[in-house]
């Protein structure tokens, strides 16, 4: 297939554009930044009507990925226009043009659209965003919907490996933090269903596959605190948990308000698409694989 990956040098979209030329797949990229990629890389802004326009035109793509965003939670809450620029312009821009020229698109959205008063969220539930990031992505969701109708919508929380030139994950940070011994502070009331950027990849490949449309939850299967995740990254990579401290949101400090709870359900992927999400231990695993290889290289 011929796919174009907006964002492409941003976490998601770096590992995507990876996972999918491996795959043999025909990638092209898009970023605001001018980088040398093996692939074929469009710079602008995608903000910009006639260049997103041009751009679909031009490459035409048979699956759009947009993984444009603003994750920065504390950054959309410091500056929310420019946040919606980013995250909504963008989104409706690409949905305008995708239906225009006849490319399935999909949206990768967030968990952080709930108030965190509950567990395990389906894609039917009502939605009640307490931060402007949520906020924006459930509008963002909202213009992708109405520009092109038969669009995937990708409700998801993922963790990986993220290129060089890009800030540190959490995941990074935290296995980081373990091989140094250094001290660090975990939620013990955040729950969330991460899942690895590797088997998020697989699943959307699969999923594109299908003329499914509409919105799903791409999740790991086990719900689990940011403590919890630190305790099992340091049980399976053999690192002392030692230094690793039991947290809560409400010490935190953090400029913007967390959900409680962002676990998502993922019944209608295993029901509907017949696939099982993999469990936090498959994902961490994964993610220590990739630091091996990283060491290896």
């Amino acid at each position: 297939m011929r796919i174009l990956i907006t964002g492409s040098t941003g976490f998601l979209g770096s590992n995507l554009t990876g996972y999918f030329s491996k795959k043999g797949h025909d990638v092209t990229g898009s970023s605001r930044r001018e980088m040398t990629f093996d692939f074929e890389n469009h710079v602008g802004d995608l903000r910009d009507r006639e260049f997103t326009d041009k751009l679909v035109s031009s490459v035409s793509p048979d699956i759009i990925i947009n993984t444009v965003s603003l994750a920065n939670v504390d950054e959309c809450e410091k500056d929310p226009e420019y946040a919606s620029g980013v995250v909504v312009d963008t989104a409706e821009n690409i949905a305008s043009s995708a239906e225009k020229y006849g490319s399935r698109l999909v949206y990768i959205s967030t968990d952080h659209l709930y108030d965190g008063s509950r567990s395990w969220y389906g894609e039917d539930d009502p939605v009640n965003p307490i931060n402007e990031y949520g906020r924006l992505k459930k509008v963002a969701e909202d213009v992708t919907l109405s520009a092109s109708p038969k669009s995937m919508i990708v409700r998801t929380n993922f963790f990986g490996w993220s290129p060089s030139w890009h800030a540190t994950t959490f995941g990074e940070w935290l296995y980081e933090n373990l091989k140094e011994h250094n001290e660090m502070n975990l939620f013990t009331d955040y729950y969330y269903t991460p899942i690895e950027v590797g088997h998020l990849a697989g699943i959307i490949e699969e999923i594109i596959n299908t003329p499914f449309s509409g919105k799903i939850n791409i999740a790991g299967a086990d719900r689990c605190s940011k403590y919890d995740f630190g305790m099992k990254m340091a049980e399976l990579g053999n690192l002392d948990s030692s230094c690793i401290h039991p947290s809560t949101l409400s010490k935190s400090g953090l400029r913007s308000k967390r959900p409680g709870d962002l676990s998502l359900s993922t019944e209608k992927l295993k029901t509907v698409l017949n696939i099982n999400p993999p469990g936090l231990e498959d994902c961490i695993r994964g993610f220590l694989e990739g630091a091996q290889g990283r060491q290896d290289s």
